[in-house]
């Protein structure tokens, strides 16, 4: 299986990457600062370089993307666009473009969290771009072609990058080990248009 895994130097790219290129022998990890491998999701361009350069892909996993933290009575409008042009429009047109570069029966998944479901202060724009991404995902499933999977993991804080014994979310962190089980899953098995949550 050859595997693209985005955000390969943030806290769950990098930990899913290294998982996988212990079990499997095509692993790519990408993100906007790497040498071997530059992305950055917000410029489509970027997008096309990168699989242009890659093997016919069977997966790809995206852990990249940010948004604003602030108060409700902080944000501005263009706050919500950090996200929205970031986290919300580069994992759509990773979409759109990756669909063309995977080979039948790919697979492609995105990143949200559990503040799409649950409040965290400082976190509105961030639940905006969260709950859009799983809408998406539930309708555009549906038009893909060629039995190419779209699926989305949502996971909680993760323990280490967050204190263990401290809520986010009124949840408590979640175990990284865990997380990469739920990408796993979603890259290996037979579904599509799933939120898959681990929180």
């Amino acid at each position: 299986m050859k595997i693209l895994v985005i955000g390969a130097s943030g806290t769950i790219g990098q930990a899913v990457y290294t998982q996988l290129k212990q079990e499997y022998k095509h692993v790519y990890g990408g993100h906007r600062n790497s040498k071997d491998y530059p992305i950055d999701i917000m410029d489509t361009t970027s997008i096309k370089k990168l699989l242009d350069q890659l093997p016919q892909l069977d997966a790809i996993i995206n852990a990249a993307g940010t948004a604003s933290w602030k108060s409700l009575a902080q944000l501005k409008e263009e706050d919500y666009y950090v996200g929205i042009q970031s986290k919300l429009m580069g994992q759509v047109n990773l979409v759109h473009i990756a669909q063309d570069y995977l080979k039948d029966n790919g697979s492609i998944t995105l990143t949200t969290g559990i503040l799409a479901e649950h409040y965290e202060p400082n976190a509105v724009a961030l639940s905006l771009v969260n709950g859009a991404i799983h809408s998406f995902v539930n309708a555009a499933s549906n038009e893909l072609n060629r039995g190419i999977r779209l699926n989305v993991v949502a996971p909680g804080a993760i323990a280490g990058d967050f204190p263990k014994n401290k809520k986010f979310a009124d949840h408590y962190p979640v175990d990284i080990t865990d997380v990469i089980e739920i990408y796993k899953e979603s890259i290996s098995q037979n579904i599509t248009g799933k939120v898959l949550k681990k929180y």
